[in-house]
């Protein structure tokens, strides 16, 4: 039996927590102190996604602003492993050469990983 949508989203919220503190955790190692904005909120749209090869159904949740830019999403499959992904779009704190464009994590509850996507700054 497959689970609801809403069902997938309420079970998920675990892992929501986790991957926002592992997030919170990559920002806050390069020296930013404010975290995400969407961190805790709930997702601007959900949706499960069927796996043609494993035939198994993924949760796919995105944040958006209330102009419709897109802020990241979480992408969680059936076997529990998870992949997000936040834009962050700042100057990096500490190297001044780089800027941090999102921010990622993956794995699974009690597992994750997260870092900071960096880009090369634009010379002045």
């Amino acid at each position: 039996m497959s689970l609801s949508l809403e069902q997938r989203l309420e079970d998920a919220q675990p892992l929501f927590a986790e991957v926002w503190q592992a997030l919170a955790a990559s920002l806050y190692a390069a020296g930013i102190q404010s975290g995400l904005a969407v961190a805790g909120t709930p997702p601007s749209r959900a949706e499960l996604r069927e796996d043609s090869f494993a035939r198994s159904h993924s949760l796919y949740a995105e944040w958006r602003t209330p102009g419709g830019g897109y802020q990241g999403s979480i992408l969680v499959h059936g076997n529990g492993l998870a992949f997000a992904e936040f834009d962050v779009l700042l100057a990096h704190p500490r190297r001044p050469q780089w800027v941090i464009e999102a921010a990622t994590a993956w794995g699974q509850r009690g597992a994750l990983k997260s870092e900071l996507r960096l880009l090369p700054a634009l010379e002045p």
